[in-house]
């Protein structure tokens, strides 16, 4: 069963590594026809930036699979004979040795990743910064990552339907890091309220259209790390805030700013964040069905004893695999309500402010406009940037006619 296993996570890999070098020679060619929206500069730099994502894409995907043959063929034998006492602090001690291998093998891949986009101009932090990222996550995540498994292991080791269980409280653990996402988020940047009297007077009319209250318009020292774009609504309930780049102020002009946040109020009128939630809770009910109903001689086969951590740990190990298989579907309903929210965006303020806005966030932020359309289907959460502001083309050409 164990050999079963890692095969068909053998298989999951190869085909994600096919789907990356098959994306890599799309780009070659595409980059061969000539630029598109952007000027050839850009063009070739974002073409090779896009290639060293799917590189890293590789790389990762080739450590996972050597993770789960490593504890799959030994490595959870030792952690059990080494630390498994039948108590909750010996299996918190199993699974924080196993996070701590996962990590130190990741870690140079990070950090490669940080280097190149210091070499594309992204990542302007110095490595002290990084590094001191890297301690407030771990810090964080000792500390509450601990109390959620410590948890989650109780259930699991005290309760038959344990799955169920752990499934609601995994649950309602996310919404509550959705609400606290601002206290967490200001442990590594600055928040500041928006001093732009006009651009704040015009953002609050712009929610009270849509009926949306939140707790502050706010503007975070992204530049300080990275010099991407970008906005966002974080929080949830009176957590509720607005939270704009400094990068995105000083790149956009005012409509563009307000077309951005226009298409982020039109995922709040449609209910997407609910949506999300709601589909959220599907895929972790799913997740948790699946390993709550691991036959017995799957662990007999390991030399482990069916226990919480040992749970817990191979539901990490494959995880990302299932969500592969759910990925098509999820991404699928999500640029439809991408879709949907440019519209509401381009409402509320124009369709050329929102098209150059998108045009000016795919030059600043590298992206290279082409994709195909069987690696958009398998990973895409949003549609492809020519199909979006090809849309709003559209939709203003309609619009026009109809005058």
């Amino acid at each position: 069963m164990v050999n079963y296993l890692i095969g068909l996570y053998g298989v999951y890999v190869f085909i994600k590594i096919l789907l990356e070098i098959r994306e890599v020679f799309f780009i070659k060619n595409e980059f061969e026809k000539g630029p598109i929206l952007l000027n050839l500069e850009d063009f070739k730099t974002s073409a090779i930036y896009s290639i060293y994502k799917h590189t890293f894409e590789i790389f990762n995907s080739l450590i996972s699979l050597f993770l789960v043959i490593f504890w799959l063929s030994g490595g959870l034998f030792i952690l059990n004979f080494l630390f498994y006492d039948g108590s909750l602090i010996g299996e918190l001690k199993i699974l924080g040795v196993f996070f701590l291998v996962n990590y130190l093998l990741t870690l140079p891949i990070h950090i490669w990743q940080k280097h190149i986009d210091k070499k594309f101009g992204f990542n302007v932090a110095p490595w002290k910064i990084f590094f001191m990222d890297e301690i407030k996550k771990v810090v964080l995540f000792i500390v509450f990552g601990g109390l959620f498994f410590a948890g989650l292991i109780y259930f699991i080791d005290n309760f038959k339907n344990w799955w169920f269980i752990g499934f609601i409280f995994s649950f309602i653990v996310i919404i509550l890091i959705n609400i606290l996402y601002p206290f967490f988020a200001a442990w590594f940047n600055k928040f500041e309220p928006l001093k732009d009297e006009e651009l704040k007077s015009s953002i609050e009319e712009m929610m009270q259209k849509v009926g949306f209250k939140s707790s502050g318009i706010f503007v975070m020292d992204a530049s300080k790390r990275d010099t991407r774009l970008n906005a966002y609504f974080a929080g949830l309930g009176k957590s509720k805030r607005v939270v704009l780049f400094d990068t995105l102020l000083k790149k956009l002009n005012k409509n563009e700013i307000l077309a951005v946040l226009g298409h982020e109020l039109g995922h709040f009128k449609h209910k997407d964040i609910i949506k999300n939630i709601a589909v959220m809770g599907f895929v972790l009910f799913i997740i948790f069905y699946i390993f709550g109903h691991l036959p017995d001689k799957l662990f007999v086969s390991l030399g482990i004893p069916k226990v919480g951590v040992n749970i817990i740990i191979l539901m990490l190990l494959f995880s990302d695999m299932i969500m592969f298989i759910l990925q098509p579907i999820i991404n699928l309903i999500s640029r439809h309500n991408e879709f949907a929210a440019d519209e509401m965006g381009s409402n509320l303020v124009s369709k050329k402010d929102l098209h150059s806005a998108l045009t000016k966030l795919v030059k600043e932020n590298k992206h290279f406009p082409k994709v195909s359309k069987f690696y958009s289907f398998i990973y895409y959460s949003h549609p492809p940037i020519l199909e979006r502001l090809e849309r709003l083309k559209e939709d203003e050409s309609i619009n026009n006619g109809n005058k």
